[in-house]
């Protein structure tokens, strides 16, 4: 493939926004960027007005936008189809690479249409990462509604466009039950596996955190949230808090901080829990190095980002059972897996890791090696070998769906 194609890329949460799909989404901009790509991001924008900036060589449109009723941290923007005329006039792309199906992305799919362009889309995206924010309990009738809605939209954007890729089996599971018949091709979100080697004096954030590396250090690093359920984690430390020495250290910002907390101080382990907010990468990195055990109890990962971070930086790993988390972690393996929701035997696993030095540096050693096939090159690769399969038709993507050739340009 001589010619480097021009790329857009369509999305409703990107950086800074901090979320999962958007900090992949932006890796993988940059990433191809890079590779010589010419690359864009069209995403909501913070006011009324289009701004356009370039943004680690990729050309970023924000587009007219308004906060988020159920959640005031994030835009949305339903005037999106306003603008993509004069964007898809002004950028030209040859191929444009959807990351969701809320309103900026299917305005693109339109405008792709109406102009013959191939779209594929790439899906990281529940409905139980939204709904827990309408405060809905999910045991009603409007909660099975609500969450009907947003498949059957996903379902009509999605079935309507070329080729999907997704994270993790689970996910590909997940989106074939609910009705997609496109073929589906499974690519991990990938990591820059060197940048995790990088060498890094700790001194300063140990003094800043008052970290205390005589402890054992647990640490976590998400959206607080209550899908993330970082409550859970509280709960069960509070459990052994008795047992053994610790500092809890919980990466990220939220609507939960205030009661999370609480909670902290209610089962008397506030003094040993440290709220760091949202830090530079160089920071998080650092503390990914210092911390001994990765805790994650979040039930709602199609891949888990953090948890891919963790096993790049050596650590074992105690996660919920849920979803895709059991295809990253291996039970007895690289960390420990415990029943979604199970404060106690959570509280039992996180232990086990704790009490066993010896233990944890054999399972951080696994969790190394696991990590190795998320090498972010082979995600980059995998994606340029679709791009050119979708644009020039000079080679067939590495699938398990026999029928691809046949689907992908039926459009």
């Amino acid at each position: 493939m001589d010619k480097k194609l021009k790329i857009l890329f369509t999305i409703e949460c990107y950086p800074p926004e901090i979320t999962g799909s958007g900090i992949a989404t932006k890796r993988i901009a940059t990433g191809l960027a890079k590779r010589g790509y010419d690359v864009a991001v069209a995403c909501p924008g913070k006011g009324l007005e289009l701004e356009k900036s370039i943004e680690d060589e990729v050309k970023v449109y924000r587009l007219s936008a308004i906060p988020v009723l159920i959640h005031k941290d994030y835009y949305f923007s339903p005037f999106a189809r306003r603008f993509m005329g004069y964007l898809f006039d002004e950028f030209n792309p040859d191929l444009v690479h959807i990351s969701d199906h809320f309103f900026i992305s299917s305005a693109a799919c339109l405008e792709a249409k109406k102009r013959n362009i191939k779209i594929i889309g790439t899906n990281n995206f529940h409905p139980d990462n939204i709904l827990p924010h309408s405060k809905i309990k999910r045991d009603l009738a409007i909660y099975k509604i609500l969450e009907r809605m947003f498949w059957n939209y996903f379902v009509k954007i999605f079935n309507n466009i070329s080729l999907v890729t997704v994270a993790s089996e689970t996910a590909s599971q997940i989106i074939k039950e609910k009705g997609i018949g496109r073929p589906i091709y499974i690519i991990s979100n990938g990591l820059d596996l060197s940048y995790y080697k990088k060498k890094l004096n700790n001194k300063r954030i140990l003094d800043k955190y008052n970290i205390n590396t005589r402890n054992i250090i647990l640490l976590s690093v998400s959206r607080l949230e209550k899908e993330k359920r970082i409550d859970l984690l509280i709960r069960a430390l509070a459990l052994i808090k008795n047992k053994i020495n610790f500092q809890f250290i919980i990466v990220g910002r939220g609507k939960e901080k205030k009661y999370l907390s609480r909670l902290a101080r209610i089962t008397n382990i506030l003094d040993r829990v440290i709220f760091t907010g949202s830090v530079s990468d160089d920071e998080l990195l650092q503390l990914y190095k210092l911390s001994d055990v990765f805790l994650s109890a979040s039930e709602v990962e199609l891949q888990g980002l953090s948890i891919m971070e963790a096993m790049a930086s050596g650590l074992p790993v105690v996660a919920a059972n849920s979803m895709a988390i059991p295809e990253l972690v291996k039970d007895g393996i690289n960390g420990h897996l415990f029943r979604s929701g199970d404060v106690r035997e959570a509280s039992h696993k996180i232990l086990w890791v704790m009490e066993d030095k010896s233990l944890r540096e054999e399972v951080a050693k696994k969790s190394l090696k696991l990590i190795k096939k998320h090498d972010f090159k082979n995600t980059l690769d995998k994606l340029e070998n679709i791009y050119s399969f979708l644009t020039y038709k000079d080679k067939l993507p590495i699938t398990d769906n026999k029928e691809i050739s046949k689907h992908v340009f039926l459009d």
